[in-house]
């Protein structure tokens, strides 16, 4: 979407921009010569937005009076909201700062967006506030959220969420809600799921591999989504940003083919994760490092995941890239921004090792 829609009079205002998410959808920005304004906590710039020319407003999300200074100076401009913002547990029990940041930060920017008369409010959600059904169908989007019908406290959470900005439209909102599903891909500055995963296979930490899968989508793919969703999507409207479906086991075997490390050929069967899973997380805990598999996230893996993409495609030109090209570019930021403690090079496919001392 290079130099698509350069619109001097128009500025786009993007929360959780120095998350996985965010921070593509600022480069995707700023590649068409967008004026961006980033909503953020850090006092510093992070890392993930360093040497992008955008501007900067600080502030806590959950405080209603601190999101107003990001609409100062929009008079006479067409403002355009992405929020982006989240915070994603995959721990299955109540979590007060899911619900804070989630809940109570979306309904903050919805009142500030009323408030300062927005063009157009662009909500993040996920398709993990879509009722997962009874059968193996495929899911297609919905209009009315209910966390009741929906399973661990971070969907609860995006769920209550979502239909607040449901609300916010009946009530003249101009706004539009996407899903994005099992987002992987490059620029993760956060040690996101896989991320931690192909770290550990490369530097020869990953002792198995769980059962299941789920539908994984490019991280550029659902930006470029969002980006087209605020632009030309109908107010009102619910754009499911999907991918494909693919085993966990399947995608850490094409980073290690590339890699040159061994891939899994025997998978831990389910009932033993959900048995070790409550030790994986009592271990992290005590550790204080992220565990990389929980009774939720095993749960999420065998839960049913086809969804169906095709209105974002019809209605907004929504595509994706294949996910050896997502697992390939993953690995090449990982190893440019130095996240690895053995180097590898990319040879057809696959690559040869040496371990680095740092």
């Amino acid at each position: 979407m290079r130099n698509e829609c350069k619109n001097a009079s128009t500025v786009w205002l993007v929360t959780g921009a120095s998350g996985h998410l965010g921070n593509n959808v600022v480069r995707a920005l700023k590649d068409m010569g967008q004026h961006v304004r980033a909503f953020i906590i850090e006092q510093d710039i992070p890392p993930a937005l360093e040497d992008l020319d955008i501007e900067y407003v600080r502030g806590d999300i959950t405080d209603r009076d601190a999101v107003d200074p990001l609409f100062a100076d929009t008079e006479g401009l067409d403002v355009i909201v992405l929020h982006l913002a989240g915070y994603v547990t995959i721990y299955g029990k109540t979590d007060e700062r899911a619900y804070n940041i989630n809940v109570i930060g979306t309904n903050n920017m919805l009142e500030a967006a009323k408030a300062h008369r927005v063009k157009r409010f662009l909500y993040t959600s996920t398709v993990h506030a879509i009722p997962e059904p009874d059968t193996d169908r495929t899911i297609f989007e919905i209009d009315h959220f209910d966390p009741d019908t929906v399973h661990g406290y971070y969907a609860k959470t995006k769920a209550l969420a979502t239909q607040n900005v449901m609300d916010a439209i009946k009530d003249g909102l101009d706004a539009v809600v996407v899903h994005p599903s099992g987002i992987i891909g490059p620029y993760d500055y956060l040690n996101s799921h896989t991320t931690r995963l192909f770290r550990r296979l490369v530097d020869k930490k990953l002792p198995g591999m769980v059962s299941g899968g789920y539908d994984f989508v490019d991280v550029r793919d659902v930006a470029d989504g969002i980006i087209k969703a605020a632009l030309k999507g109908k107010s009102g409207e619910t754009y499911i940003l999907s991918g494909s479906y693919y085993s966990i086991c399947d995608i850490v075997n094409m980073a290690a083919e590339m890699t040159g490390r061994k891939q899994f050929k025997i998978k831990v069967p389910r009932f033993l994760a959900k048995i070790a899973a409550p030790f994986v997380e009592w271990s992290s805990k005590v550790t204080g490092t992220p565990p990389i598999f929980t009774s939720y996230s095993i749960s999420t893996l065998n839960s049913r995941g086809k969804f169906s993409n095709e209105k974002a495609r019809k209605m907004l030109g929504y595509t994706t890239r294949p996910i050896r090209e997502t697992v390939r570019d993953t690995l090449e930021f990982m190893k440019r921004s130095e996240q690895f403690s053995t180097s590898f090079v990319f040879q057809n496919g696959s690559a040869k090792t040496q371990t680095v001392t740092r």
